[in-house]
């Protein structure tokens, strides 16, 4: 099937449904009248998203975001450990024009004061877009893309480990000889594996993986948004007879290119089947420039240099917390390490370092190209 009919397809088939949810939907709508911050920041975020790229932005647009203390900063990982883009050296810009850029999530851990925000909104959603700031062609308006992971934690489970030291040595009780055992309460199904999150449409599993973003002129925008969320339960019960479009509630859900007023269409329909409930990271479509010309063209104070390599995502109100560990600490396999933990240890055991701050962070890694190279690759079958 194709994804751009699949979308429509789906999309009109949601609107009816919607339709017969109406009372549903205006009755939640009704209980968040209060919450005007909600409305208003995807009112502004989508202002931004089709904001001429010309018209540059000076001032910040933190008023915006539902919750600015939590703010997405953007980290790089490099060899020598974690830097933020203004650190990256403009030289290491791509000389090209254009330029695709594949995204490609890993890891969503949070803090325990987000497990608990999490825990108390009973689920959790991930959302990342990237929008063009100039078409492909003049004849077709600037594209966007979206990956959503959402899940429910509607059960407790509970999990039993042995607890070895940083040498994979095991740790011996005392009281009983024998090696300690930490029991984990789990509220409900773990997050889903995030290398699963791309842009691709679900309902057309034929059509192959698609996490490739092509910015026309090297310049776009980029959002992550992570929120604690409730399932509307009556509405996802009418959802739930649809064959077709039950993937909205399922653990991915994806675009390929489509319009920006289709993609505020689909937020819109989303705010009916999800209620909002708390903020863990939120970030309005933030100027990247992967090229040398885009970095000396006219461009927003806030815009930010992408290079190939591995980023984390974290609330700004966290930053502090990594502070003195920014040297020490890498990205290995999408997991925040440190350098001197065992590299005999598997990443996501060394991600369990005491040493590591506690901070939420989500894992991607971008692999920027030239338009060029992209084409050759993929004429090689890759």
């Amino acid at each position: 099937m194709n994804t751009r009919r699949s979308f429509f397809q789906d999309a009109a088939l949601l609107s009816a449904l919607a339709s017969l949810a109406g009372e549903e939907a205006f009755a939640q709508a009704q209980a968040q009248a209060h919450d005007e911050k909600l409305s208003n920041f995807w009112d502004a975020y989508f202002d931004e998203a089709q904001r001429d790229p010309t018209h540059v932005s000076r001032g910040s647009n933190d008023a915006d975001l539902i919750d600015p203390s939590k703010r997405v900063q953007l980290i790089h990982a490099t060899d020598s450990g974690l830097i933020y883009p203004d650190g990256i050296d403009a030289a290491q810009l791509l000389p090209d024009p254009d330029v695709v850029v594949t995204l490609s999530p890993s890891h969503f851990r949070p803090a325990p004061d987000d497990i608990k925000a999490i825990a108390r909104s009973k689920g959790c959603q991930i959302r990342l877009d990237c929008v063009q700031t100039r078409p492909i062609m003049n004849l077709i308006a600037p594209m966007a893309w979206a990956g959503l992971a959402a899940w429910s934690l509607d059960k407790t489970t509970y999990s039993a480990s042995k607890v070895t030291d940083l040498n994979a040595n095991p740790v011996i009780d005392p009281k009983t000889g024998k090696q300690k055992v930490v029991i984990k309460a789990t509220p409900g199904p773990a997050a889903p594996q995030l290398r699963d999150l791309d842009f691709t449409d679900p309902n057309a599993p034929g059509t192959p993986a698609h996490n490739q973003v092509i910015l026309p002129g090297g310049a776009g925008r980029l959002a992550l948004n992570v929120r604690g969320v409730s399932t509307n339960q009556r509405l996802q019960t009418v959802l739930d007879k649809s064959v077709s479009y039950s993937s909205i509630i399922a653990p991915f859900f994806g675009f390929a290119p489509l319009a920006i007023p289709a993609l505020r269409a689909f937020t819109t329909l989303l705010g009916a089947v999800f209620n909002h409930e708390s903020v863990i990271m939120n970030s309005m479509p933030l100027q990247v420039l992967a090229t040398q010309d885009a970095w000396k063209n006219p461009r927003d104070s806030s815009s930010m240099k992408i290079v190939s390599g591995d980023y984390i995502a974290i609330p700004i109100n966290q930053a502090a917390n990594l502070k003195d560990s920014m040297n020490q600490l890498r990205i290995v396999n999408g997991w925040l390490v440190h350098q001197d933990s065992p590299a005999t240890l598997p990443p996501e055991q060394r991600a369990q370092d005491p040493r590591i701050p506690g901070v939420t962070y989500l894992s991607l890694s971008m692999n920027v190209q030239s338009m060029t190279a992209a084409q050759q690759t993929k004429a090689k079958g890759g």
